[in-house]
């Protein structure tokens, strides 16, 4: 019966959680116009930590992780904070066309940390495709952006998000496990939204003036990126599958694209996107050369 449900019509609801994934880093860079990272991320976390629990508390599930499993769930928290608010500031320095291709790298960096962690295993034409998404994320890096003066290190801050998005995954696994992955998401952002905003404490949560725009910003941040998307998420992986909810991240980066474009006026360059659908390329043989060692 879990065969036939994974396999039936479109997956709409990840493709939702994608499309508004995508376009949250422009979004974040429009709100930075007035709050500080801090103050977006920390914002942003409050609100969507505050949806799931009302989520949680409608379905009648319990908020709390079993008791041996709440430090983890607090580190999990403190790793989001850090997560998000490394993308925040590399935002400040590169381009979020660049952000959403190097963004994509992450199901390799997952690949790799699998390997070197759990032992997992890949085949050859999953290394062919570290080295293809490696190559295609250094050419978009090697890019100028005009209006960015210091592109390169923003750019290598969104690809350190890469390594902190995988020991989140990885450390989250087990835990997800026993408490279910909607319970944990719910306690790590509330955990993530009272780090980033501690942070505000000392750095500062408001940079300029706080604009009905800003207060739109934060709350598509926080209820559609930081709620919606996760609840849409689970929803899809229980009705389709991981693998057909999964595929849509290759949108992912386009979406990020045209927001880019129509949001911040970003020109789209061809380097960026020459290297960007290298690195699809490379993601897409890491996922082949993966299957093929669970199937043996």
């Amino acid at each position: 019966m879990q065969e036939e449900r994974d396999h039936r019509g479109w997956p709409w609801q990840s493709l939702i959680s994608v499309f508004v994934w995508g376009t949250s880093f422009a979004v974040v860079r429009t709100a930075m116009d007035a709050l500080t990272p801090a103050g977006v991320v920390g914002a942003r976390l409050m609100i969507g930590s505050l949806g799931l629990i009302a989520f949680l508390r409608w379905r009648g599930m319990s908020l709390w992780p079993e008791r041996r499993d709440v430090g983890r769930c607090v580190f999990l928290g403190v790793v989001l904070a850090i997560h998000l608010l490394i993308q925040a500031y590399g935002l400040m320095y590169t381009s979020a066309i660049n952000t959403g291709w190097i963004i994509a790298f992450v199901p390799v960096s997952l690949a790799l940390g699998a390997f070197l962690v759990l032992g997992h295993r890949m085949a050859g034409v999953g290394w062919l495709g570290v080295l293809v998404a490696t190559g295609g994320v250094f050419y978009v890096m090697g890019g100028k952006l005009e209006q960015f003066e210091n592109a390169t290190f923003g750019d290598m801050l969104q690809l350190s998000s890469c390594v902190t998005w995988t020991i989140y995954t990885l450390t989250a696994a087990s835990v997800v496990m026993r408490n279910g992955a909607l319970r944990v998401t719910t306690f790590a952002m509330a955990t993530a939204s009272l780090t980033a905003l501690g942070l505000g404490c000392f750095t500062g949560l408001v940079q300029g003036a706080v604009t009905g725009r800003t207060l739109a910003d934060v709350l598509f941040l926080g209820l559609c990126c930081s709620s919606l998307a996760y609840v849409m998420w689970f929803i899809a992986q229980r009705e389709h599958g991981p693998t057909r909810a999964g595929s849509m991240v290759y949108f992912q980066p386009f979406i990020t694209i045209a927001a880019a474009a129509a949001i911040l006026n970003e020109p789209v360059t061809e380097r960026a996107n020459v290297g960007g659908v290298i690195v699809l390329g490379g993601v897409y043989l890491v996922g082949v050369g993966s299957r093929r060692m669970r199937t043996k």
